[in-house]
């Protein structure tokens, strides 16, 4: 999945799987104490920002987290 979705958006797997780590731990059941779940975790208005319907499933998580990852480095002009 992570790198399906690394390829799809052109962004290095390793990148996203430091992000993942980072956030969860690998656990797509994590919650933060601000509400955020899943392995990128996706806040409620992220997630349906960028179309994700179940925020626990590790494909909607990652390919949601991934575009708004995406979308920060172009803002930031990183990309």
């Amino acid at each position: 999945t992570i790198e399906y979705y690394a390829n799809l958006y052109s962004l290095p797997a390793s990148l996203l799987n430091a992000v993942i780590t980072a956030e969860s731990a690998y656990d797509p059941n994590a919650v933060s104490r601000a509400g955020a779940v899943g392995l990128m975790q996706l806040m409620p208005g992220t997630a349906k920002r960028y179309g994700v319907r179940n925020r626990r499933s590790a494909s909607d998580n990652v390919n949601g987290g991934t575009r708004y990852l995406r979308d920060l480095l172009k803002m930031f002009e990183l990309l």
